[in-house]
């Protein structure tokens, strides 16, 4: 990473306030630029990392959350941007901390937005379809959202309204072209509609999919099951685009473009720089890590219910520190582990009793289910 990298402006430890650039030996630019996404407390990814990329015409990867898109478009003028040259933003995925900013960027700049196509049916709103009370005004990709009222009043009823009207130029699934020498990759699993930028053999930049010292929370069955009646058209199985196995799928692709190209520069959304340091990131030794992770993880459920039936929350507990389960902690943790758990009982190993507990079957047929999948 490093040797193709200026520092442009220096930060704090974490990263904020940083700017980078990249320059390639094909002449490719990319900038680093990011803003803060601190929503309080003990939770804290360090600050999310959007891109600039000096194409024919510069677009941006991602917009930051709500409220930071001024400062992008600040941090385009600082580098003599007028805001105009912006042709458009591609959203890595759909994520609050990603496009929270995009209504303030596109206002300041008339930059078109690209995403997914899946993306486009979840940014929008059905009433008629969503769950009742409060989430009838969310739009579809935060109708699974397990946040507390506090929060989503203080951070989501602005962007929600920001986000319905919103103009999105699809993108397809697998590899689709995006300017010369550059291209997207549909790698769900993390988020459905989450995307990679692969620019030739010399950078890729990874959204949430992959990332330093963390492990990327998966998007369960259950979520599908929530939005079936937005998606179930075009994506009748869940499995297609949601799931811990759909987000292992994914790895295992970028883990075929690290192999065929080792020194690919990889551009993660966050954790860049953290702790005074950056995280250079090896592509196919980072698949590997993660893919080990989740297997320690079955095979530790496995030990857990070993004991009897458990619930999730319980399993949860069992599993994960303490630390780890403050505040939104625990519904991520119980989230972790229903995706284990549904690829568990697609194994063979765990079913699922009438109480709602998971029972252990015996087997231990996950592992090859995981590296083989």
């Amino acid at each position: 990473m490093e040797q193709y990298l200026e520092v442009r402006q220096a930060g704090d430890a974490a990263g904020n306030g940083m700017i980078l650039r990249w320059r390639f030996p094909s002449g490719l630019c990319i900038y680093g630029l990011p803003t803060p996404n601190q929503y309080g407390g003990e939770w804290d990814l360090g600050p999310t990392w959007n891109y600039l990329v000096e194409a024919d015409r510069p677009f941006l990867v991602d917009a930051g959350r709500w409220g930071q898109g001024g400062l992008l478009v600040e941090m385009l003028r600082g580098l003599g941007r007028a805001p105009r040259e912006l042709d458009f933003v591609l959203l890595s995925h759909g994520h609050e901390d990603h496009d929270g900013g995009l209504a303030e960027v596109v206002q300041q700049t008339d930059a078109r937005v690209k995403a997914h196509a899946v993306y486009s049916r979840l940014v929008r709103k059905y009433p008629e379809l969503a769950p009742e009370g409060y989430k009838r005004d969310f739009p579809a990709k935060c109708w699974h959202c397990f946040m507390p009222e506090s929060f989503y009043s203080r951070n989501c009823l602005a962007y929600h309204h920001e986000s319905q009207a919103r103009r999105v130029e699809e993108i397809g699934d697998g590899r689709q072209p995006l300017a010369p020498g550059l291209e997207t990759l549909h790698v769900p699993g993390h988020s459905p509609d989450a995307l990679a930028l692969l620019a030739g053999d010399e950078a890729l930049i990874v959204g949430d999919t992959i990332l330093p010292g963390i492990t990327p929370w998966p998007t369960g069955h259950y979520l599908y099951h929530q939005v079936a009646s937005v998606l179930a058209d075009e994506y009748p199985e869940p499995a297609a685009i949601f799931g811990l196995k759909r987000y292992l799928r994914s790895l295992k692709e970028l883990r075929a473009l690290g192999l065929a190209h080792p020194d690919i520069v990889v551009l993660p959304a966050h954790r860049l720089y953290h702790g005074g340091r950056f995280n250079a990131l090896d592509l196919a030794a980072r698949v590997e890590e993660l893919i080990q992770h989740h297997l320690n993880r079955c095979a530790d459920i496995l030990r857990i219910l070993a004991g009897g039936p458990q619930d999730v929350e319980a399993i949860a507990r069992a599993h994960f520190e303490p630390d780890k389960l403050q505040g939104p902690g625990i519904m991520m943790a119980k989230n972790e582990v229903l995706c284990h758990c549904e690829l568990l009982m697609e194994a063979g190993d765990v079913v699922r009793l009438e109480n709602k507990t998971y029972a252990a079957t015996g087997s231990q047929n996950f592992e090859g289910l995981i590296l083989g999948s």
